[in-house]
Order: structure tokens, then C-alpha cells, then sequence
């Protein structure tokens, strides 16, 4: 005895597969909903029997088709588009399963699914990843579905929707556009593909935003594009590659890696020139607990913005902060960076005044360039000085930036210019910093003029 499940397509004769028909001929009973025997009638033999059922009634035709199985006996249960998708497939193995029926020969014709048909007849639209909801929760709690449609959203799949809407299912299709909304543009390409193949087809093309649900009923595939579906005359297209592709150069990765770090940052009172700062701090240590530990103040990366492209000075507590300001910057704009610890006249002077060399070369620094921009990535003790020369009238730096890294005095050093300073500051509290972090602020203040392109507004 031979049980088979059998998809007939949307609906006209040319998209019924050959393997479909082939079965549908040798089948002695026919089960299924009694609207799809118009498009299979012709292909059943003489005698075949026809037994119509409800469209509610999927899992009593799954039941029947299973008992009428009999030794010499071709049952088929008919499903449109495909049977394997929200259809009769899964039912009757289920049904087969619990009442243990081994006896039965089982087998599965697949069809074309409703999604693609719809998809082809709008181009192209399912050229990358994508996935099919079901609006009904007749058999599926909503808070499952709508997780669903909201993970869908997030991963920015090419959304194919079965079931969209009823008369008696009327609000869900809104829902699932509120969320959407929340995750895409609302000039995303949307199609509302109506009787697919059928004599009845019609499509409307519309966006998210105009997205009018009305025009939606039982007979509708909706299908939504992710953020890369574009219109080109009457058909939609997802390019085959996300964002035409990968990033390969070093600068397409690191242009990628600004927009990815843009997309998790959560202080909304940030200006964008911090907000471009946290992100190139978070860049060169893949650690967002930057944004978190960020504090500036008088618009400090607007001021060393333009003290920069006029060829100001930078004076750094090592040699790893100033390796690390980007020098196609400091040759551009000619600005002189420069690091005192190494300086000959600093182990001398250490000795002299029992302090540490990073404290001898801010003095030295100081007395030479008393308005550069100081930038102390390593050494909380150089921190200390500049707060005490400050202080004592010895310099007006154009800014002070603090993120020594450590333990001892790390602390101390920061809080002392935070409530001290009187130059622009931007200060990374807390334990964490480094030489990179420091560098990485210097490089934005160069950069200001870019922050457009990672979304920055």
C-alpha cells in the first residue's frame, strides 16, 4: 500500500511538476481540500475517488488519508505549492508515525511553493538569505510568532509571508510592520503577490512605510526585502551578495568594523565627534565598555580638531602613543609629535628631583611646548605632573588627554584632572586605557571630517 503526499503548485497547470502529475495518474483515491481538485481533475485516472474536505479540516484529511490505506491501494493527499511547506506533509507522517503504520509506503512529491512563484515573478528578490512566516496562530502561539518575525527583522532576511491576514485575523500583518519598521528603512521594497499563477494574479508593488494591509487577504503572499532589495522597473532584486560583497581591503574592513561598532553604542547624549571617538577606542580594543567609561569635556574633539589641521603640537608621555598617531595624519597637516621620555636630559633630571623619568619628560615638555596637546596613554605619574604644572600656571595645554592603564595611582591621576582641569580633557575612567586608547583619540580629532560615512550624524 502507497501513501503519497503529493505539492500541485500554485495553480496553473504549467507549474504542476512532471513527478506530481506521474503520481496523480496512478492514484486509485484522491484527499484534499475540495478547491484544488479543479486544477488536477484532468490528470486522474477513471474511477479515481475524490474526497473533498474542508480547508479547516487538515488534520481529519491527514487521518482519513492514513486509514484508507489498503494492500494494493495508491492513496495521494493533494496540497498546493508545496507539500512539505504549511501544508498536508507533515501531518500525515505525524499521524502515520503515532499509530506506528510501517506498513505504509510513504513518499513525498514536492511542488513549487507559493514564495517561489512569487519570487518569480518579481525577479529576483530571494537571491540571498531569506525566510517564510506564518501570520496564523491557529496552531501557533502569537509570542512565538512574533519572535520569529522580530528575529527575522534583526537578521535582515527577505521575508516571504504566508497567512498574512483574514477577516478574522485582521491586526497581525500591522504588528509585524510596526516591527519591521523598527529594524528597516521604511523604503524597503514590498510585494503583495495575490493568486499567484492563477487566472486572478495580481502584484502591487509598494515600500514598508506605504505598506496599506487592506489590500492583503488569504489569497496574498507578502514578501518584504531586506536592506539591500532595490526596485528596477516591475521586479524587486536582492543582490547575491550582502553589500555587493564582503570587505576585503584594509580600509573596506576597517569602514565595516566603524559601522558594526556604531550599531552598539547606546549613549544617546554623546555628540557625534564622541561618539566617533568611543568608536575608534572600542576599534583597537574590541571592548564596548569604552563607551561606558568616555568623559570630555568643552568639546574637546571639535577644538583639537581644527588645533590639528593647523599644525599643532602633540606631546606624549612613550614612545607607543606617538608610534601609534596615524602619521599620514601628522604628515599631512604637519603636526609635530613628540615624546620626551627618551630625551637625554631626562635621566639626569629624574635622579636630580627624585621623580620618575615619564614625570621628568612632561617638565621638559612643558617648558618647551606648554600649549601642545598632551596625550598620556601609559604612565599615570606623567598624568600627575601635568595636572601639577597646570596648576601651578606652567603651561595652557590645547588638551589633555588621559588613559593611563593600571593599578597604582591610575585612579588618583584622573580623578585630579577631572576635577582640576581647565583645558579640554577627554578622560578614560577607571582602571582601563593604553597607549593604543590614547593614539586612537588623537586619530579621531584628525578624522572628524569622516564620520559621515559610518553613520554619524
Amino acid at each position: 500500500m502507497q501513501l503519497s503526499v503529493i505539492g500541485i503548485g500554485p495553480g496553473d497547470a504549467a507549474w504542476l511538476l512532471p513527478a506530481a502529475q506521474q503520481a496523480l495518474a496512478g492514484a486509485d483515491v484522491v484527499i484534499g481540500y475540495h478547491y484544488y481538485f479543479q486544477f488536477v481533475s484532468h490528470l486522474l485516472k477513471p474511477g479515481c475517488e475524490c474526497l473533498g474536505r474542508e480547508l479547516s479540516e487538515e488534520e481529519a484529511r491527514a487521518q482519513l488519508a492514513v486509514e484508507s490505506c489498503a494492500p494494493g491501494i495508491h492513496v495521494a493527499v493533494i496540497s498546493s505549492g508545496d507539500a512539505g511547506v504549511y501544508a498536508m506533509a507533515s501531518l500525515v507522517y505525524e499521524y502515520a508515525a503515532k499509530h506506528q503504520r510501517d506498513d505504509i509506503h510513504l513518499q513525498t512529491i514536492p511542488g513549487i511553493s507559493a514564495f517561489q512563484a512569487a519570487a518569480a515573478r518579481l525577479g529576483a528578490p530571494i537571491g540571498h538569505d531569506f525566510c517564510c512566516i506564518s501570520l496564523s496562530d491557529l496552531m501557533t502561539p502569537w509570542s512565538t510568532i512574533e519572535q520569529r518575525i522580530t528575529g527575522a527583522a534583526m537578521g535582515d532576511f527577505v521575508t516571504s509571508l504566508y497567512n498574512p491576514r483574514s477577516k478574522q485575523r485582521s491586526w497581525q500583518l500591522s504588528r509585524l510592520k510596526d516591527i519591521y519598521l523598527q529594524y528597516r528603512s521604511g523604503d524597503t521594497p514590498v510585494a503583495i503577490v495575490r493568486q499567484v499563477t492563477r487566472e486572478e494574479e495580481s502584484i502591487h508593488l509598494t515600500t514598508l512605510k506605504e505598506l496599506d494591509v487592506s489590500l492583503v487577504d488569504m489569497f496574498s503572499l507578502v514578501m518584504i526585502g531586506n536592506s539591500q532589495t532595490f526596485r528596477f522597473r516591475n521586479f524587486l532584486i536582492t543582490p547575491r551578495g550582502y553589500l555587493a560583497r564582503k570587505p576585503v581591503t584594509g580600509e573596506e574592513i576597517q569602514e565595516e568594523s566603524f559601522r558594526q561598532i556604531r550599531t552598539l553604542l547606546k549613549r544617546d547624549e554623546l555628540s557625534p565627534a564622541d561618539q566617533w571617538a568611543v568608536i575608534r577606542c572600542i576599534h583597537s580594543t574590541a571592548d564596548v565598555e569604552y563607551e561606558q567609561l568616555y568623559y570630555s569635556t568643552d568639546n574637546a574633539l571639535e577644538q583639537w580638531h581644527h588645533y590639528l589641521i593647523n599644525g599643532g603640537t602633540v606631546i606624549t608621555d612613550v614612545t607607543m602613543v606617538q608610534s601609534g598617531i596615524t602619521r599620514a595624519f601628522t604628515q599631512r597637516y604637519g603636526v609635530d609629535v613628540k615624546c620626551y621620555l627618551n630625551d637625554e636630559r631626562v635621566p639626569a633630571l629624574a635622579a636630580a628631583e627624585n621623580i620618575t623619568r615619564s614625570q621628568a619628560g612632561i617638565r621638559l615638555a612643558v617648558e618647551e611646548h606648554p600649549d601642545a596637546l598632551f596625550v598620556v596613554g601609559n604612565a599615570p605619574t606623567a598624568l600627575l605632573e601635568l595636572c601639577d604644572q597646570c596648576r601651578q600656571g606652567a603651561c595652557t595645554p590645547a588638551g589633555i588627554i588621559a588613559a593611563p592603564v593600571g593599578f597604582v595611582n591610575v585612579l588618583e591621576s584622573k580623578l585630579k584632572l577631572r576635577y582640576g582641569a581647565t583645558s579640554p580633557v577627554v578622560i578614560i575612567e577607571g582602571r582601563k586605557g593604553g597607549s593604543n586608547v590614547a593614539a586612537a583619540i588623537v586619530n579621531a580629532a584628525f578624522t572628524l571630517d569622516t564620520i559621515t560615512a559610518v553613520g554619524i550624524r
